[in-house]
């Protein structure tokens, strides 16, 4: 996401055209330049329907399956397309997953699963997930659920992760942090118990 490197956060009152902190943004490789993308007919109130959705089931998801517990650990099995959660006690469930995003908090550069680079060699079972949710952008026109890299804030990234677990039919959204800089945004499916 070197391409993400120059971008700089201006404050609310900068001048137009410029990535404020704020709404949805994408970015212009040949000119290295952010640009607001058009809000879709009808984008705006789908976002804000399905995160008032799970804002409301997230809470008790979070407390059945541990997921707020600081003693556990998680882990991902991406050949297999699954999330493992091992809670505090040693109980372990398996869910199906999406790798949706990867979220840069000092830049606010998302990136789609989809648009990650070949080289990374991310498995095609862990990138469903944000290619469905880009054909449903393509079929609706918009567009940003089309384009590969984006400039959102932590709020809009959980707002595009639930779109992406909405359109799967996955119940759970989480993110990890990878590195000192980078989130990885995920969709997951019902947990299983094993243990």
């Amino acid at each position: 996401m070197a391409q993400f490197s120059k971008i700089q956060i201006h404050k609310r009152d900068a001048t137009a055209g410029r990535y404020c902190g704020e709404g949805i943004w994408g970015w212009c490789r040949e000119s290295c330049s952010a640009f607001e993308l058009p809000k879709g007919e009808g984008f705006m109130a789908l976002t804000r329907r399905i995160a008032a959705e799970f804002d409301a089931t997230l809470p008790e998801l979070y407390d059945l399956y541990h997921l707020s517990d600081q003693e556990g650990t998680w882990e991902v099995f991406p050949e297999q397309g699954l999330f493992k959660v091992t809670t505090g006690t040693g109980r372990s469930w398996y869910a199906p997953y999406g790798l949706v995003a990867s979220w840069n908090r000092e830049t606010h550069s998302w990136l789609w699963g989809w648009g990650i680079p070949a080289n990374h060699r991310v498995p095609p079972a862990v990138l469903t997930v944000p290619r469905r949710l880009r054909e449903t952008g393509a079929i609706r026109g918009w567009r940003a659920l089309t384009e590969p890299a984006l400039l959102v804030n932590q709020h809009e990234a959980w707002q595009l992760t639930q779109l992406a677990a909405d359109a799967s039919d996955m119940p759970l959204v989480y993110r990890a942090q990878v590195n000192a800089v980078n989130l990885h945004f995920f969709a997951i499916g019902t947990p299983s118990w094993s243990s």
